[in-house]
């Protein structure tokens, strides 16, 4: 996400400021690039406040002889790919950040004389022409401008103790955070992996109270006092059968699924109630595996069970 601040400087945005801003981002999945008059900063959900430099503003002097309103799109050598000029209006401000912003998005990739940098570039320089038009319009044709919106409070939050793997772990999250959000991100157990975000493909598996449940689809504070476990406690300091039996039968490729189809193993075989192998596929249908080891992952499951399924 992008964002231009003429008058509000992060560094002296309070702590709900701030709060408020890692919330709505941690909620979008997205990270804040905010460009101001002579600085821009990048804002992570669980990270600080980074810098990215200072900007120097831009004085245009061509025909018209005096500063101009312009849109640059700048290369990696700083020549001109693309520029936009309005003349007669003096908007240091937008200027540098706009030419800032176009640079930086420009700088991230190697995108120039592709298909894929012409697109990027006229998307960049559409954008911000039509911003620079409603500044102008906005300065000069409103001389009564709405009041400034109240400041947005910052989420509640709330206290919570999770017992994970046979810890308990004290969190203070907003209530709608994901019990799959705060084991990546807030305990630092990334082995439950964030797949499709939407209980569809089965990667954020885990259990709780020894059942399989989807961590993307439950509410962290809703997992209070109950024993959950992740891939990284579930063997207790030894590889599970099931992990063993992942391994030998070469029961994954890229292996991001993995984790999740373990989780699912070790409860369907735990549960029982699979005695056939076309049981053994219904059960395990949850989870989603686009490499396609499905035939070794059946193998394994049975061996872990003691091949006793036909």
């Amino acid at each position: 996400m992008l964002a231009f601040a003429r008058d509000w400087l992060p560094p002296r945005a309070s702590d709900s400021e701030l709060r408020a801003l890692r919330s709505h981002l941690r909620g979008l999945g997205a990270e804040l690039v905010i460009v101001g008059a002579r600085q821009a900063w990048r804002l992570r959900p669980d990270d600080d406040l980074v810098a990215l430099g200072e900007l120097a503003a831009r004085e245009l002097h061509r025909d018209h002889g005096g500063r101009e309103d312009a849109v640059l799109v700048l290369d990696h050598d700083g020549s001109v790919m693309f520029e936009h000029r309005q003349l007669h209006v003096d908007h240091s401000t937008l200027l540098a950040g706009l030419t800032a912003a176009t640079e930086a998005m420009l700088s991230s990739a190697p995108m120039l004389f592709t298909r894929r940098g012409f697109v990027g570039t006229c998307v960049v320089s559409g954008f911000a022409a039509v911003v620079l038009a409603a500044c102008h319009q906005k300065e000069h044709h409103d001389p009564d401008p709405a009041p400034a919106a109240a400041p947005v409070p910052a989420p509640v939050e709330i206290d919570v103790v999770l017992d994970v793997n046979g810890t308990k772990r004290p969190l203070r999250i907003e209530p709608r955070v994901s019990l799959l959000d705060a084991l990546r991100e807030r305990l630092n157990l990334p082995g439950t992996k964030k797949g499709c975000d939407a209980g569809q493909c089965g990667a954020c598996t885990v259990h709780i109270d020894g059942k399989r449940v989807l961590s993307c689809l439950t509410l962290a504070a809703a997992a209070q006092g109950k024993p959950i476990t992740t891939i990284e406690g579930l063997g207790q300091g030894d590889l599970h059968p099931v992990q063993k039996a992942f391994i030998a039968h070469d029961a994954l490729q890229c292996g991001f699924c993995t984790p999740g189809q373990i989780m699912s193993a070790a409860a369907l075989i735990k549960e029982n109630r699979a005695t056939t192998d076309d049981e053994i596929r219904e059960q395990m249908s949850g989870n989603i595996c686009r490499c396609g080891a499905y035939p070794n992952i059946l193998a394994a499951i049975k061996a872990a069970r003691g091949g006793q399924t036909g």
